[in-house]
């Protein structure tokens, strides 16, 4: 217990795990670690974790001191040495540099420690505040017309001309001097809500690290002007544009002579949230951990007026802990964006079997056809509107955007069977060869032209709906237009003291899915692939094949990588892939642990058999066979009598899920289960008002039925601990469509890089989809449950070797059916169920 502060008595295997995960940090190792949910995998990895991080600053503090010490011995020495002038000055000169340098780095530490007391104190340090943009109150335009913020920059400078490059980064916030840096564990999972539960299970030991949470603005954002435009991307144009602006709607009237008040010409307005002391304040909480997760930072934010985001991002230097969604940490934009540095650092990867599915959606992208179209259409009068006020260069650029949106439309739209092409093919085919697709992605980055479009396209929208009101106002005669002008300049007056309100378009401009589409055409020729889907909303889709490089400049940057998960077999693919990003075997170590119950508290049986004898295997053959589906429906209808309370029944597909229900009750099986048992159903839509009345149903001495999918809702994050899950009855194996595009390409690009390749990554997806299933019960240390795999094929060596060791190694084959039942029986009677 002493060893690592767990909060309780540490399980064997817990011990265990915590001292693999602390080895493979002092190693600088990537490790791949299995534990299972219920184990306590979330506190062992904290504290694990965290007691390193506690060693290693006393170690590197201790280590600094004893070097000074030692280095200015010496060179007191080298002083009284009877040396010749030349040799004693060499010396002293390259002691004193040593001791210059390890001065600097104690002194970095002591400024971390200054920066934490004034903290503390709740005391803002002047040198960190941002600086603000210049707000003039007195402020105004000189003429009625108001600035054009679709006009293109005059600062861009293409091929390196001489001028001042635009710094496109929305965010870059300098400071007067570098913040003082600490030592970090950056923690990532797959969902904000699994971050909060770790600083819940974080609050049950003695570790009391600085902890933040890096989020979107969506979650961050306080400004509910901001926060309605939905889209993440609007989202961050929005505010970007609110930061730039010089004053605020409580600006725009200013005092008369007589006291009243006067509506000003102002360009625009500003986010009263972005103010330097308040987000000092809020950043003062995070680091005096008073403010441990998003929800308490948000709420401060909202009472002291004080930006959650950039106090955030703010605090992410002078913090121990750092929690992070996956796409924070694993695009490499994104993590640019935060200040995310990993040298020297520790990264824990949670339910990090998602891993390599993440990488591959997040450096993936797709445009439709009406994207397209409608691009085209505004980049054509942008150019024709600005073509005069764009150098030269970027004029080129900007026609070369036109010309690869043109050809790609043109194409889509052609009588070309391919559907799917290499980077090189595509470039053929558009015949776009001499377009340098990395200098136009920097030009439509640096140049802010997503925003300008943004505000471009509001105002052609714009134009277009005032266009169409005065289509459809009637004719009117000389005196009913003097009328009407009448009309509107009185109703002007009477709302001049009243604040200007236009509703909102709350659209998305298409050049951000051209933009992404771009960015995602310069990765690595070899890497992607583009696949043309021209059935009803025709669309290119560029999908990232190889996640090696993306993975790879994650895990080399950082001291070690810990990969943790409730089901991380199989592993042999995430092992593949670190190879091809040069993260070779003995860098990688590899350890599964034990459940924490005991072998009375589970039961798990293959069911080779139906309750009519006859061998069952569940493929899309047989699934169509009508005989098949109502065999399946007796066998459960014959065995959920035996099992107490809730039963969660998982299938491979929501199409075989609505045949099984609709052959169940076509033969009155369904009928003679609901006089035992009360049933539910999950779907596409399912809402959490249906998990909540299966949970009460399956409390009661009636219980219940949960049938649901391998891959859906219900079989990942889900907890039917206890009495919702008493047994988990897992129906044939979930093997994806082999004839799919997306799959076939990429079964085609694992098989070039290493032999029997694609079906790794077959068999991959098949097995995590089932033991994410399996996982749902059992949840606790005192929790039990039978797990029934219900398909001969899971008595092959083959498939139970793929299964996590928990249940594999537990599981009986070759029983009979009437031999389930009877240890069912007793598995139950023995473990206290009626």
């Amino acid at each position: 217990m002493e060893e690592f502060s767990f909060p309780f008595q540490p399980y064997d295997i817990q011990l265990r795990l915590m001292r693999e995960i602390r080895d493979c940090i002092e190693d600088g190792k990537v490790g791949i670690f299995e534990s299972p949910t219920g184990t306590g995998k979330s506190l062992s990895v904290l504290c694990s974790t965290l007691t390193w991080l506690e060693n290693e600053e006393n170690r590197i503090e201790t280590e600094q001191n004893e070097k000074l010490r030692k280095i200015q011995e010496n060179i007191a020495e080298s002083k009284k040495s009877g040396a010749s002038w030349e040799d004693a000055l060499k010396l002293s000169l390259e002691a004193e540099k040593e001791e210059s340098e390890v001065m600097e780095a104690i002194e970095k530490r002591k400024r971390l420690t200054t920066r934490i007391d004034l903290a503390k104190q709740g005391m803002v340090d002047v040198s960190r505040k941002r600086k603000a943009p210049a707000r003039d109150a007195d402020f105004a335009l000189a003429d009625d017309e108001p600035k054009d913020e679709a006009a293109p920059s005059e600062e861009y400078h293409s091929d390196g001309e001489s001028g001042s490059e635009l710094h496109n980064n929305e965010d870059d916030e300098e400071e007067d001097q570098e913040s003082p840096k600490c030592l970090k564990i950056f923690y990532a999972s797959r969902t904000h809500s699994q971050l909060e539960q770790l600083v819940d299970e974080l609050g049950k030991t003695r570790f009391q690290p600085r902890v933040v949470t890096c989020s979107s603005r969506g979650n961050l954002c306080v400004n509910e002007e901001v926060k309605k435009l939905k889209l993440n991307h609007l989202i961050n144009e929005k505010c970007m544009e609110l930061r730039k602006n010089g004053t605020s709607d409580k600006d725009k009237k200013q005092k008369t002579e007589d006291g009243g008040e006067k509506k000003k010409k102002s360009c625009s307005k500003s986010c009263e949230f972005y103010s330097s002391t308040e987000i000092e304040d809020l950043v003062n909480g995070v680091l005096a951990t008073k403010l441990k997760t998003t929800i308490q930072v948000t709420k401060e934010g909202v009472s002291s007026k004080g930006c959650p985001y950039f106090a955030s991002r703010k605090a992410v230097p002078q913090c121990q802990l750092v929690l992070l969604p996956y796409q924070v940490l694993l695009h490499e934009g994104t993590r640019n964006a935060w200040g995310i540095d990993l040298k020297d650092n520790v990264i824990v990867l949670d339910e990090a079997h998602n891993v390599l599915t993440t990488i591959n959606s997040l450096y993936s992208a797709e445009i439709s056809e009406k994207s397209l179209s409608l691009a085209l259409r505004l980049i054509r009068e942008y150019n024709a509107k600005y073509k005069l006020r764009l150098k030269a260069k970027n004029l080129l650029y900007m026609k070369q955007l036109e010309q690869l949106t043109s050809k790609m439309l043109i194409f889509l739209n052609s009588q070309s069977k391919e559907d799917v092409m290499t980077m090189a093919q595509l470039s053929r085919n558009l015949n776009i060869l001499e377009l340098n697709l990395f200098k136009l992605a920097t030009y439509i980055e640096k140049s802010d032209l997503c925003k300008k479009f943004h505000g471009f396209y509001l105002q052609s929208m714009r134009a277009s709906i005032d266009l169409k009101k005065e289509n459809e106002k009637p004719k009117l005669t000389g005196i009913q237009k003097l009328m009407v002008k009448k009309e509107e300049a009185e109703k002007i007056k009477a709302e001049e003291n009243q604040e200007e309100v236009r509703p909102q378009i709350t659209v998305s401009s298409p050049l951000f899915s051209l933009k992404s589409f771009i960015d995602a055409l310069t990765n690595k020729c070899e890497d992607g692939r583009i696949l043309i889907d021209k059935t009803k909303d025709p669309k290119y889709r560029y999908i990232l094949l190889n996640p090696a490089d993306r993975l790879a400049e994650v895990v080399k940057a950082c001291r070690a990588t810990v990969l943790v998960g409730g089901t991380m077999e199989p592993s042999e693919l995430l092992v593949e892939t670190l190879s091809r990003g040069s993260v070779g075997p003995d860098t990688i170590r590899r350890f599964s642990c034990a459940h924490v119950i005991n072998d009375s508290q589970l039961l798990a049986v293959t069911i080779q058999k139906t309750v009519d004898g006859k061998p069952f295997q569940l493929t899309y053959k047989t699934r169509q066979n009508p005989e098949t589906l109502k065999s399946i429906g007796r066998t459960l209808q014959v065995l959920s009598q035996h099992i107490p309370n809730g039963v969660v029944i998982f299938v491979p597909s929501y199409e075989i899920l609505t045949d099984l229900i609709k052959k169940m009750k076509e033969t009155k099986i369904m009928e003679q289960i609901e006089r035992k048992k009360s049933v539910f159903a999950e779907t596409r839509q399912s809402s959490s008002t249906m998990l909540s009345d299966y949970s009460t149903a399956a409390k009661s001495s009636r219980g219940a039925i949960l049938f649901a999918v391998m891959g859906g809702k219900m079989s990942e994050g889900i907890n039917f601990s206890d009495e919702l899950g008493r047994a988990v009855i897992v129906i044939g194996l979930p093997y994806p469509n082999k004839t799919g595009v997306e799959l076939r390409e990429r079964m085609r690009f694992l098989d070039s890089q290493m032999a029997n390749g694609g079906n790794m990554l077959y068999e991959s997806m098949c097995m995590h989809s089932v033991n994410q299933s399996i996982g749902r019960a059992i949840r606790h240390r005192k929790d039990y449950a039978a797990v029934y795999l219900f398909d001969d094929r899971y008595a092959l060596e083959s498939t139970k070797s793929k299964l996590s060791a928990w249940i594999g190694d537990r599981t009986q084959r070759n029983l009979r059916f009437p031999q389930i039942i009877q240890k069912s029986n007793a598995f139950f009677k023995a473990n206290g169920s009626n």
